[in-house]
């Protein structure tokens, strides 16, 4: 567990350092459209559709942070309304269970598809030198690091859950 907690501690730093650089990229960039597309009368055709790929940067990244604290929208409604403790507990680590389930499915296809769509050199519409398959490379890189805080948050909980039980 100490292992896995200090690679996720080291994760953590560099997500939130990839995080506040893509909110700055984005903030940059819709800034800079404006004053070119208002101000210049020449609009940028590029800088939307970058700034929708840090957009998704900073939502897939950020939710693998979210996994590690536990803080990821829930069943709050049902699980609030169980009164036992352990139960309440069993239904957590079965979310966590279909969570992970659910991350290694995409895991699973996503990888494939983005290496295919890299092999196949698609590039973006309005910036030539960005591939695709990079954009799609998102999406798998972030799932395994979601299943690695989800895998610690889970452990940890199990953990307690022993601690309390003696």
């Amino acid at each position: 567990m100490s292992i896995l907690k200090g690679i996720n501690d080291l994760l953590i730093k560099a997500l939130n350092l990839l995080i506040v650089i893509a909110m700055t990229g984005m903030v940059v960039l819709i800034f800079a459209q404006v004053i070119w597309r208002y101000v210049l009368r020449q609009p940028l055709s590029w800088s939307e559709e970058l700034a929708q790929y840090l957009f998704s940067v900073v939502t897939l990244f950020g939710a693998a942070i979210l996994f590690r604290e536990s803080k990821h929208i829930n069943m709050s409604l049902l699980v609030d309304k169980i009164k036992n403790p352990g139960t309440r507990k069993l239904v957590n680590l079965a979310a966590n269970l279909f969570s992970l389930i659910f991350l290694a499915v995409i895991i699973y296809y996503a990888f494939p598809m983005a290496f295919l769509i890299l092999e196949f050199e698609v590039v973006s519409y309005s910036m030539e030198w960005l591939m695709m398959g990079w954009i799609f490379l998102m999406v798998p890189v972030a799932s395994v690091l979601s299943a690695l805080m989800l895998i610690e948050a889970t452990i940890a909980a199990l953990q307690l859950k022993e601690k309390e039980a003696n």
